[in-house]
């Protein structure tokens, strides 16, 4: 295993420190009225999203031992103290649209909370026995804030302000010929005799018949999407055959929704400045379709999930996780023998309507970039920080 996924002892705790470090720079620097987040279904109200962080750690860290109700809802073995109710910062159990009438705290109140959630979480780590069972929580709230931290990245983007503290630009992709990939058995996901953290839905190691394949060495770039664009690619329904022309006419542009020309320039929008649109960087903030609309223009397709993982673990060539999430043509499902974790609602409820994504982005802490990690959106969604790369035959 990666060796984030091993951390214990004091190295873990240094790592949440520096998590939850960064998880107040990445919020408390924003106003009053910024934290004001419109209702957005891509979204979540800052101080609602940091009281589920501290929930969270407490949670699970904290009020075990946890049994299911007959409702399906994890129930704690022991009553908050520190983070609020269950039934408010549990997001199993208020609505999303519920969040923006909800009583939330103030400002002073979550930083006081979260202070207190992370200093007892990490007394109880320091009596931990350093085993991958007593571990596993501490592991587990870690990666789960890790992932929050991204979607304030993307709410920040989404919203318009700017960009969060050392979020640099995108990286520039080196343009390198298509890999050429050999027919293969390949292992897809991680042993159940491992070492350290997996998310249940990594799991089980299972043998995967691979055709030969080539397959880009970098994610398609703004540059090359642009010729698809240009060429009147949005607007022939030919590319957007089924759900994606459903989703098509929906969109008012016939570009990437930030995208904008003025004169003969395009810009693209990065948080709260519009910028020209570098050819080199890879094209960011478009959905599942925009991405198989290009590929049916390029004649080519998306690669299955199965294949990016395998090309990323075996070629040395491929480029990934510095750029953008990537869109696969893999609807996100369970591994045959798949069972729920603890945190039952983690993948479970998304497997069948979601699209799944590899890779990492820019914003994404490089504790997540792992050849084997499931990243899963809906396929309309173009807000988060994701890209593509394409595959043929």
């Amino acid at each position: 295993m990666t060796g984030a996924r091993t951390l214990a002892g004091e190295a873990l705790a240094t790592v949440l420190r520096e998590c939850r470090a960064r998880t107040r720079a990445w919020t408390f620097d924003l106003s009053d009225a910024q934290w004001q987040v419109p209702r957005h279904a891509g979204v979540n109200l800052v101080a609602w999203e940091l009281s589920h962080l501290a929930w969270f750690g407490e949670f699970w860290v904290l009020r075990g031992p946890h049994s299911v109700d007959a409702h399906g809802h994890v129930q704690a073995g022991a009553p908050a103290r520190i983070a609020g109710p269950d039934a408010l910062f549990d997001s199993s159990r208020l609505p999303h649209i519920a969040r923006w009438s909800a009583a939330l705290p103030t400002r002073e109140e979550i930083a006081a909370r979260l202070d207190a959630q992370l200093e007892a979480c990490l007394a109880a780590l320091a009596q931990c026995d350093g085993s991958d069972e007593a571990l596993y929580f501490h592991r587990l709230t870690l990666f789960h804030e890790d992932m929050h931290g991204e979607a304030f990245a993307w709410l920040r983007a989404t919203l318009g302000y700017p960009a969060p503290a050392g979020v640099a630009a995108l990286p520039r992709m080196t343009e390198a010929p298509p890999i050429e990939m050999p027919a293969a058995q390949a292992r897809i996901g991680w042993p159940t005799a491992r070492v350290g953290f997996a998310f249940d839905n990594e799991l089980v190691e299972h043998p995967v018949r691979l055709d030969a394949c080539q397959i880009d060495a970098s994610p398609v770039t703004a540059g090359r999407y642009l010729r698809f664009v240009e060429a009147g690619g949005y607007d022939d329904p030919a590319f957007w055959p089924g759900e994606a022309g459903r989703w098509r006419a929906t969109q008012p542009c016939s570009h990437p929704a930030r995208w904008r020309r003025l004169s003969q320039q395009w810009e693209t929008r990065w948080f709260d400045r519009w910028l020209p649109l570098d050819p080199g960087q890879p094209v960011i903030h478009v959905s599942a379709w925009e991405a198989e609309a290009y590929a049916r223009w390029a004649g080519r397709r998306l690669p299955t999930a199965a294949e990016w993982e395998h090309a990323a673990a075996t070629q040395p060539g491929f480029a990934w996780g510095s750029s953008v999430w990537e869109w696969t043509a893999t609807t996100f499902a369970p591994y045959s023998g798949f069972a729920p974790g603890p945190y039952r609602d983690y993948s479970a409820p998304w497997f069948g309507d979601h699209r799944e994504l590899r890779g990492g982005a820019f914003a994404t802490h490089a504790r997540l970039h792992d050849p084997r990690y499931r990243n899963f959106f809906q396929p309309g969604r173009n807000d988060v920080f994701a890209g593509f790369r394409t595959a043929a035959p």
